[in-house]
């Protein structure tokens, strides 16, 4: 019983720490990088494919930033579906492992204002349908809509 008392104790002072949980990582294990804003700022992603031919696809990503402060330093975080790959990138620098992509800003987009926007495109391959889209997409380990 004593042991019992002593867990609960303990899971007590972590819960009224204060500090909050850990933020979850991007995907493919990347983690958040510098933000002016804490990571459950408010964002939203639009990913739009701009044409597609025969093994390949072209398409522009805009990041909004929807939090009352700016953002200095962010990394998008996406998976491409399946046979889908990162060919050339503008505007950002990508790391592809697999599937995940993490794309951090090239240095005259590093920041993203309050209400404003940054934008990058890419080129991509494809061994399907190059119009399929990213389903979620995680900005300094935080999601986006």
């Amino acid at each position: 019983m004593g042991g019992a008392v002593a867990l609960a104790a303990v899971l007590l002072s972590l819960l009224s720490s204060g500090d909050p949980p850990s933020p979850g990582a991007a995907p493919g294990g990347t983690s958040g990088g510098p933000s002016a804003v804490a990571q459950g700022a408010a964002c939203e992603v639009a990913y739009r494919v701009d044409g597609t031919w025969p093994a390949g696809f072209q398409a522009t990503v805009r990041i909004t930033n929807l939090g009352d402060g700016p953002i200095d330093g962010w990394r998008l975080g996406f998976d491409l579906p399946d046979g889908q790959a990162v060919t050339q990138l503008w505007n950002g620098t990508p790391v592809q492992d697999g599937a995940t992509v993490t794309v951090t800003p090239a240095g005259w987009n590093r920041s993203i204002p309050a209400g404003g926007t940054v934008e990058f495109g890419f080129l991509g391959s494809s061994a399907g349908d190059g119009g399929t889209t990213p389903e979620g997409f995680l900005l300094n380990g935080a999601r986006c809509r």
